[in-house]
């Protein structure tokens, strides 16, 4: 049965979690302003919310979340991975040809998925706020509230990648500018920064 107040507990948890640039949402207001391959790329990063979402919601989060060190683990990994991509969005500030619009988007089709494949299933924030962080806060309501839980999460997910990536294109004239690409690229890369900071000091320690 669907329960109201558990949809929208879980659209406003999943709606804080999701709205933020990290590497997932960079590379679709990226692709967003170039009008390149959006459907495909948003169409990835709802399905795989929708089977994160689910397998957290459905209880794989607490049995992940009670091995010993692996929380840890992926943090530290984590971090790694976006320091990696941080130092990327850096040199492509530095560099002069990587600034136009034709060489900053990925143009090709294959390489365009396997980017969102990769900054979206080797993004720990990803797997840390939708399986354990909300399958932890779902399992408060209880196993009959899971589908109105699910919808909820699964709302905000359509919403905001829809949003980002179908509305980005507005800002195509603006990022014509190498100036602006290079504003953008080192926005990236202090976010990156900023985000693998908070990525081990969050979960990279044992409380």
């Amino acid at each position: 049965m669907f329960n109201l107040n558990v949809y929208l507990a879980a659209l406003g948890l999943s709606t804080s979690q999701i709205v933020g640039i990290g590497p997932q949402n960079a590379f679709i207001i990226r692709q967003g302003i170039g009008r390149s391959h959006i459907l495909p790329i948003v169409l990835i990063c709802i399905v795989a919310d929708v089977l994160l979402i689910s397998c957290g919601v459905l209880g794989m989060g607490q049995i992940i979340g009670a091995i010993p060190g692996f929380v840890q683990t992926v943090a530290w990994l984590g971090a790694a991975f976006l320091l990696w991509l941080g130092f990327k969005s850096f040199r492509a500030a530095a560099h002069p040809g990587a600034l136009k619009l034709e060489g900053s988007v990925e143009r090709d089709r294959k390489r365009a998925i396997r980017t969102i494949l990769l900054v979206t299933l080797l993004n720990p924030y990803v797997w840390l706020d939708t399986v354990i962080l909300i399958g932890s806060v779902a399992s408060v309501y209880g196993s009959q509230a899971a589908p109105s839980f699910i919808l909820g999460s699964i709302t905000a997910s359509v919403a905001w990648f829809a949003g980002i990536g179908f509305f980005a294109g507005k800002l195509a004239p603006f990022f014509q500018k190498e100036s602006s690409w290079r504003v953008l690229d080192c926005a990236i890369g202090l976010i990156m920064l900023f985000t693998s900071s908070l990525l081990v000091w969050n979960y990279g320690f044992t409380h």
